[in-house]
């Protein structure tokens, strides 16, 4: 196929790295392997399907057919560029003269003289900061007036992730100019995960080492085939940083709660002093989570700032969410490179622990970036929150002696805002039980709601052949599970009970309610035949029943 292409066809690719062409190669080698399965796939369909309006359908010569008529040739797109690939490269100074008239026609990506006097430029001028140590942990930094020299390496990836199987983002196009942020005011290091306090200077925050980051190398983690974790995971946390980028430079930021909107408010303000990517040039931007929840439904992005090392972003990242949830959150801050094929490069970040910032204080502060840290243990007290509502009925309150027994009504709603172990959404249910019987019988679920992470249950439970003195012992309990091909797992629960530590005169594990389930049990001992509401947090922290 390639050899039928017109020279004046082919396109000048003699831009591309050999990493680049490398990279290129391999998604043609994937695109033939899949056209060979599409080829076996469309001769089954001729030899079972004898409508031919409905194979015509099925192998897609409908497609072929509208091409056909829109293009003259009927070359694909790959075998274009795997013949411009393969064309001979010519030495620098030298074109091919018949091939020279159609190049004029196109846009020809290299290193223009302007791109590289625009780079020196900025640094040569003030302001800017040597590399962090590796070890140092992010925190405020006082700002100091500085200049250095930048480091000028070319990298030799341009993957965000280790993880080969990472699906790639499109980032946003650059915005328009950014106005002027607005005065710079800096944090003071304390040794902790606070914000730092209002500073007298304007000026980006000095380096307390002078050495650069070592660059850390590609590990065994790019061999992993699994693919339940998603991209942005995997470049979150991963043991070593893909295509020697210089870790270095600083990110100014700010936090503010919206107590009427409930909504958490990042000012990604600018960075300063980053590393040079690509080509002596950078195109940042600057990605969020909450951790621990790592999944898409965590993830905020800015636009990109292309060829700038000192970007401006001034954007707000927003996050609806109850403050009280803050409290076992820590915000991650990450800045990428994004390269023109795609694959991004990690370039820092820094974490913060909601829980000790100072929510007083809404202004600005500086961080050093840091080096990609290890993953954190699972330090969240909840995954999310569980509407329900209960109702006992005593026996006989019904008439005509019914019911015979006391029943316990349970009516499961929704859950709001799970918090998945793993990237992505949730296959979850509920299970109750009405301890201190565990038995199987005991035992009622609602069905499986399948890629939600607020999913709606609305499914109602009967317990009965109890007596109102039984509630002061009995624990309901309500667990909530990420359901899986061949297992589960539980993300969280609520127990229902007075909390007494005992039942029926035993010590039990599992009547460890909190101050929030012992005020709703209460309320239902309290008012038998009315139907009590809550929404309560489900915690991670429920003690083994034996």
């Amino acid at each position: 196929m390639a050899q039928d292409i017109d020279a004046d066809a082919l396109l000048d690719l003699s831009f591309l790295t050999e990493e680049e062409q490398e990279a290129i190669v391999e998604v043609l080698s994937r695109d033939s392997r899949l056209r060979v399965l599409e080829e076996g796939r469309i001769s089954k369909l001729r030899e079972s399907v004898s409508d031919p309006n409905q194979l015509k359908i099925l192998t897609g010569d409908w497609f072929c057919d509208v091409r056909s008529k829109r293009h003259r040739h009927n070359h694909f797109g790959s075998d274009l560029v795997r013949a411009s690939i393969r064309r001979k490269k010519k030495p620098k100074g030298e074109r091919d003269p018949k091939h020279s008239a159609s190049v004029g026609n196109l846009e020809v990506i290299s290193e223009p003289a302007f791109e590289e006097e625009a780079t020196f430029e900025v640094l040569d001028g003030e302001g800017r900061l040597p590399g962090e140590a590796a070890h140092q942990l992010p925190q405020p930094i006082d700002t100091q007036e500085n200049t250095s020299q930048a480091s000028k390496q070319e990298p030799k990836d341009k993957a965000e992730t280790t993880n080969p199987f990472y699906p790639l983002n499109a980032e946003e196009e650059e915005a328009d100019t950014a106005p002027s942020p607005d005065s710079l005011v800096t944090g003071q290091s304390n040794g902790a995960f606070q914000n730092g306090q209002e500073a007298g200077t304007a000026s980006p925050p000095k380096s307390n080492s002078a050495d650069p980051v070592k660059k850390l190398m590609s590990s065994s983690v790019s061999s992993l085939s699994s693919t339940t974790l998603s991209s942005s995971m995997m470049s979150l946390y991963s043991d070593s940083d893909v295509g020697n980028v210089e870790v270095r430079g600083c990110i100014q930021f700010a936090l503010q709660y919206e107590a009427k909107r409930k909504e958490l408010h990042i000012r990604v303000i600018q960075c300063q002093d980053l590393a040079e990517a690509k080509k002596q040039r950078s195109d940042p931007y600057v990605k969020s989570y909450l951790l621990p929840d790592k999944s898409n439904h965590s993830k905020r992005k800015t636009a990109v700032k292309k060829r700038s090392l000192n970007p401006i972003f001034n954007e707000t990242l927003k996050y609806k969410i109850e403050q009280a949830e803050l409290q076992g959150r820590i915000l991650n801050l990450s800045v990428w490179h994004h390269d023109a094929l795609g694959r991004n490069l990690f370039m820092g970040e820094v974490e913060v622990e909601l829980s000790a910032w100072d929510w007083s204080n809404t202004g600005p502060a500086w961080f050093n970036l840091q080096p990609r840290m290890r993953v954190l243990p699972d330090i969240l007290s909840s995954r999310g929150r569980l509407f329900f509502a209960i109702k006992f009925i005593p026996a006989g309150t019904e008439g005509a002696g019914l019911p015979p027994t006391g029943e316990l009504h349970i009516w499961v709603k929704a859950a709001q805002s799970l918090i998945p172990v793993r990237s992505g959404t949730v296959d979850s249910f509920v299970q109750c039980y009405v301890l201190p019987d565990d038995s199987k019988t005991s035992c009622q679920k609602t069905r499986v709601v399948k890629r939600s992470l607020s999913p709606i249950f609305n499914h109602t439970m009967v317990y009965d052949g109890f007596q109102a003195k039984d509630l002061s012992e009995a624990c309901a309990e309500f667990t909530l599970w990420e359901h899986e091909t061949f297992s589960k797992q539980q993300l969280g629960g609520i127990r229902l009970s007075l909390g007494t530590g005992s039942s029926y005169g035993l010590p039990v594990a599992w009547m460890d309610s909190t101050e929030e389930e012992r005020q709703v049990w209460g309320s239902l001992i309290a008012e038998p035949r009315q139907w009590v509401e809550a929404l309560l947090p489900l915690r991670t922290n429920l003690t083994p029943r034996t």
